[in-house]
């Protein structure tokens, strides 16, 4: 197997510099079936590790080579060096042992990333159609009634200034690459390029020369979906400024006020909804529908893959004698296992599939982040309104009470209101806001007393007494019913006397 530069390289002549099969395999000194297989394949998911490059010899060169072909840019182009000119001139000045096709090799691949390098200020700035840039905003939303913190994760294209968003609850890997992929499936295309931050998720480091050590994971998924990553100067998020006012404006005007959503589903639809719409207006600069900018723009992306790429990271843990494992950070119980088997962790971006040595799924557990949620203060949103009871129905709070609490406030007006919502408060500091809900029903709403008796018995139930067992009484009289009307006999007979 070939290093991951020298498949993306192989796909590079292939996609970009369209050359046949021949041309690459002779270019890169590889047989023709190895420049094929990389040449024409569409599924880039994990299959094994990838070899250490074939060509360690040049590493010592490298610099001198570089400062060769950047001086070349300055000069005439009859007057530049050939790669037969560089190999002759580290022979003789360098003592280099290698052989010309290595040099050939490494000469043509810089010059294509000189020349790529080069053209990226004019790309920057002109934003041809069919490039985008992409990064992560947070924003809070209520969702199942809790405050909950997400994050949306925006492609946008300068060219027509629309705009895809995924929402996601974390940053991480696994969720950063699904997003990418859902994004471009909203898309109907995958853009020729994209910007990106210097985020964690697809860069490992940047060195002072600007050069930056990717993660295996980003680059198999650059490759499989065919798009030039590019990325931001180290606090420079304004070389990509497009985006950064994207999110800015999507929180401003999509989350304000929060929205509402019953689970993560309905509320990237929602988002997905107010995207859509904005496309109908005109576009901030051109004075042109950017729903048409848009139209136009889409022709020029690249088709997607025929087969998806699956993002998962594969983890081996040990149970502990109590058939637990570590997931996420926290200590799970896993049923189906045993004390101390090993067995394998499978994370997606919303759950966690356990697996046993032959890869078959045991159980699936959400991600831990999925039920994370921010604490609410009901007592410091209800406070003002008390003194201002009308405003209830236009306060925010509302989402974040039930159903039956926010019925028993908003069925009454003036004065009923506002002893309503005293009550509410007064109760709020003994008891849980599901406490409450669960004793308010449409019987007994308008009495204040048989509420508090309900939510007393909450805390304290009513012991019943079981029947005593009588084990002694012989069975002759288990249920006999005595003759009363003797004993009325013998009280008249003592009267007479």
């Amino acid at each position: 197997m070939l290093a991951m530069a020298q498949q993306h390289y192989i796909k590079y002549l292939r996609d970009v510099k369209d050359q046949s099969i021949s041309q690459i395999a002779d270019q890169l000194g590889v047989n023709w079936r190895t420049a094929r297989k990389y040449a024409d394949c569409s599924d880039w998911n994990k299959e094994a590790l990838p070899l250490r490059g074939k060509f360690p010899i040049m590493e010592a060169y490298c610099e001198q080579v570089d400062t060769w072909l950047l001086e070349d840019q300055t000069r005439p182009k009859k007057q530049r060096h050939t790669s037969k000119r560089i190999y002759d001139r580290l022979v003789s000045e360098c003592g280099f042992a290698g052989s010309d096709r290595t040099v050939r090799y490494y000469v043509a691949k810089r010059k294509s990333e000189l020349q790529i390098e080069k053209t990226e200020p004019y790309v920057r700035l002109e934003h041809p159609g069919g490039e985008a840039q992409a990064d992560f905003g947070s924003f809070q939303a209520v969702q199942a009634g809790k405050l909950v913190e997400r994050k949306m994760l925006i492609l946008s294209y300068p060219y027509s200034n629309a705009a895809f968003i995924f929402v996601t609850p974390k940053e991480n890997t696994e969720c950063f690459l699904e997003g990418l992929r859902q994004l471009f499936e909203m898309s109907g295309g995958v853009p020729n390029r994209i910007w990106f931050d210097n985020l964690s998720a697809a860069v490992v480091s940047s060195g002072s020369d600007g050069k930056r050590k990717l993660t295996e994971e980003f680059q198999r998924f650059a490759l499989h979906y065919r798009f030039q990553p590019d990325f931001c100067n180290p606090g420079q998020g304004n070389e990509k400024g497009h985006v950064e006012n994207k999110v800015g404006y999507a929180r401003r005007n999509w989350c304000v006020p929060l929205p509402v959503a019953n689970d993560l589903d309905q509320l990237q639809k929602i988002i997905n909804q107010q995207a859509h719409e904005d496309l109908k207006r005109l576009h901030y600069a051109k004075g042109v529908l950017q729903q048409d900018l848009w139209e136009q723009e889409k022709t020029k992306l690249l088709e997607l893959p025929t087969v998806p790429y699956e993002t998962f990271r594969l983890e081996s843990v040990k149970a502990n004698g109590y058939g637990e494992v570590l997931m996420d950070q926290k200590i799970v119980k896993v049923p189906f296992i045993r004390s101390h088997e090993r067995v394998w962790l499978k994370y997606w971006w919303n759950k966690v599939d356990i697996l046993n040595d032959n890869y078959e799924v045991l159980i699936t557990f959400p991600r831990g982040y999925m039920d994370e949620s921010i604490p609410i203060d009901l007592q410091a949103l209800l406070q003002p309104l008390q003194s201002k009871p009308k405003a209830l129905d236009y306060s925010s709070v509302l989402a974040f009470l039930p159903n039956q609490t926010k019925a028993f406030l908003q069925s009454v007006e003036g004065k009923s209101r506002k002893a309503r919502i005293g009550w509410i408060l007064r109760m709020l500091k003994t008891y849980q806001i599901e406490e409450i809900e669960k004793c308010l029903t449409h019987e007994n709403n308008d009495d204040v007393n048989h509420l508090e008796h309900a939510l007393y018995r909450l805390h304290h139930p009513e012991r019943i007494q079981s029947p005593m067992v009588d084990s002694r009484t012989p069975s002759v009289f288990v249920g006999y019913q005595p003759d009363l009307t003797r004993y009325d006999q013998l009280q008249r007979t003592e009267v007479r006397k």
